[in-house]
């Protein structure tokens, strides 16, 4: 299971078969205990941006692995399905997408990798 804290997340997703390199996406994220419990809160965001409504159709853990499928809304309608391992201080994985853009179904491939930072930066009194 990850360890709570500030994570670096980054995903560089791919258009299979059309000459569409997306640029690499990163994110600091603090992952909570809750999140940290269900690595799954923190997939929704990293493998579908842009999309709305996103409900998990199938998953499942088996030691340090979790294997998903999801179903988005959204400006683009996504089908996903993904595989990641991760220990207290990495995730690492894939996801397999078709997402609809203007009318097109898009096969798309991220790869996701993070690691644990450090502990979340304290509140600021206010915020």
């Amino acid at each position: 299971m990850p360890t709570p804290g500030l994570w670096q997340i980054g995903a560089q997703t791919q258009a299979v078969g059309l000459p569409l390199n997306l640029a690499p996406m990163a994110i600091e994220h603090c992952l909570t205990a809750e999140d940290a419990r269900d690595p799954s809160r923190l997939l929704g965001r990293l493998s579908s941006p842009g999309a709305t409504g996103c409900a998990y159709t199938n998953s499942a853990y088996a030691g340090s692995s979790f294997h998903f499928a999801m179903e988005c809304a959204g400006i683009f309608a996504i089908k996903a399905t993904g595989d990641v391992t991760f220990t207290a201080t990495s995730l690492n994985g894939a996801i397999d997408s078709i997402a609809t853009i203007n009318g097109q179904a898009v096969d798309m491939r991220s790869t996701l990798t993070a690691r644990r930072l450090g502990d979340c930066p304290a509140a600021t009194p206010g915020h």
